[in-house]
C-alpha cells in the first residue's frame, strides 16, 4: 500500500516541462518584438530617406540657375551632405532636346534625387542605410519679354519721309498685332515724325509709355532688366564684340559693348539676340532677325529691315538720357515678328518643374 502511494520525484519533469514552456513563449515573444522593432526602424528610416530626397530636390531647384542656355545644364550632378538626417545625389538630365521649328517645343528634364538616410537606427548588423528616390520633370522655359511695340524707344524716336513700314503686325501671324511705335509722352520729344508708317493695333499712332525722361514714368513700363544686362548676369551673351558669329544658325547672344564710345555698325544680316550697350547704326541692306536692345540711340539709313523687336534708349534706366532715336532717310521695314522672339528668347531661359510631375521611387540601377 505504502508502495502504491510513493509519488516522490514526479515535479522535476513537470518543473523541466514548465519551464521549457516558459523559455519558448519568452523566444517567441523576444522574436515578436524584434521583428515589430525591425519592422518600425525600417519604416521610420524610410521615411527619414524620403525627407532627405525631397530636401535635396527642393534645393537643387532652388538653385537652379537662370537666364542660361538649355545644354548649359546637361548633365549636372549635385551632392548635398550637409542635409538633416543624410545625404541627397541629384542629377539632371535632358530627356528632349528643344526643336527649332517655328511651332517649337520646349526641352524636358527629368531631376532625380536619391536620398540616404544615415542617422536612423537600424537594429541588424547588416542592414544597409534606408534609401528613397524621387524625381520630377521640368520644362525649358525662356526668358519672358513683354512687348510694348514693334520699335519701344524710351529716348523718343523720329521718321523722316513715309517710306516704309514701322508695323506691329505679327509677320508670322501667330500672336496679335501691338503698336508700331511706343514712346514716351510730354517731357520729351515723342514720335515728331511722319505718322504714315506706323502700323499695328494702333495704325498712325505711336503709343504713349507715360512722361519721358531719366525721372519720368515710362522708363518703369518696359520691363527689362537692363541693370542686370549691363552686369552680364541677365541674358549672358554668347558672343562679345569684336568676336562676332561666323553663322547665325543657333540664335546666339550678340554683345556690344560701346557705352560712352562711337555707334556700332551692324557688320551684317543676322538673327538671334543683339545687344549694343551704346549707339547702334544700322546702315545699308542689312538686317535681323530677332530682339534688338539698344542702350543708346538707334539710327537707322538706307534700306534695311528688322523682324522681331526693337528697344532702344534703355540707358534712361541708369539715369543716363542718350538722345532722340532716329529712323532716318530709305525705305525701311521693321515688323513685330513673334516667331523670331520665340526663337531668340528660347535659347536663354531657366527649367521650371511641371505641375503634377513629380514621381515617388524614381526607378534606378546602381
Amino acid at each position: 500500500m505504502s508502495a502504491r502511494l510513493n509519488r516522490r520525484g514526479a515535479i522535476l519533469p513537470l518543473t523541466i516541462l514548465m519551464l521549457a514552456i516558459m523559455g519558448v513563449a519568452v523566444a517567441i515573444t523576444y522574436a515578436r518584438l524584434s521583428s515589430e522593432r525591425r519592422t518600425t526602424s525600417d519604416a521610420q528610416a524610410q521615411m527619414n530617406a524620403f525627407a532627405v530626397a525631397q530636401s535635396g530636390l527642393s534645393r537643387f531647384m532652388s538653385n537652379l540657375p537662370v537666364n542660361v542656355k538649355p545644354g548649359w545644364l546637361d548633365p549636372m550632378d549635385v551632392v548635398y551632405n550637409d542635409l538633416p538626417g543624410g545625404t541627397a545625389q541629384v542629377s539632371l538630365r535632358m530627356i528632349r532636346d528643344t526643336t527649332m521649328a517655328v511651332n517649337q517645343l520646349p526641352a524636358v528634364y527629368a531631376i532625380v534625387s536619391r536620398g540616404t538616410n544615415t542617422s536612423a537606427r537600424r537594429f541588424g548588423p547588416s542592414t544597409p542605410p534606408a534609401e528613397r528616390t524621387v524625381a520630377t520633370y521640368g520644362l525649358w522655359t525662356p526668358t519672358p519679354f513683354e512687348v510694348n511695340g514693334a520699335i519701344t524707344s524710351l529716348n523718343g524716336l523720329n521718321k523722316n519721309g513715309n517710306g516704309g513700314s514701322l508695323s506691329g503686325f505679327d509677320r508670322c501671324n501667330s500672336m496679335p498685332a501691338v503698336p508700331g511705335v511706343a514712346v514716351p509722352d510730354v517731357p520729351g520729344p515723342g514720335y515728331p515724325g511722319d505718322p504714315t508708317p506706323i502700323q499695328g493695333s494702333s495704325p498712325g499712332v505711336p503709343v504713349s509709355l507715360g512722361t519721358g525722361g531719366i525721372a519720368g514714368s515710362a522708363r518703369d513700363e518696359v520691363d527689362i532688366d537692363w541693370a542686370g544686362i549691363i552686369a552680364g548676369t541677365y541674358l549672358p551673351p554668347d558672343y562679345v564684340s569684336p568676336a562676332w558669329p561666323a553663322s547665325f544658325t543657333d540664335w546666339p547672344v550678340v554683345r556690344v559693348n560701346n557705352s560712352g564710345g562711337p555707334s556700332f555698325t551692324l557688320p551684317g544680316t543676322g538673327k538671334g539676340i543683339l545687344i549694343v550697350t551704346g549707339d547702334l547704326l544700322i546702315n545699308g541692306a542689312v538686317g535681323w532677325e530677332g530682339l534688338i536692345l539698344v542702350g543708346g540711340k538707334l539710327t537707322s539709313n538706307g534700306n534695311n529691315q528688322v523682324f522681331g523687336a526693337v528697344v532702344a534708349g534703355l540707358n534712361i534706366k541708369l539715369g543716363i538720357d542718350p538722345g532722340i532715336s532716329d529712323i532716318a532717310n530709305g525705305t525701311k521695314n521693321f515688323q513685330y515678328d513673334s516667331c523670331a522672339l520665340k526663337r531668340a528668347l528660347s535659347q536663354v531661359g531657366s527649367i521650371q518643374p511641371v505641375r503634377n510631375g513629380w514621381v515617388d521611387t524614381w526607378p534606378s540601377y546602381q
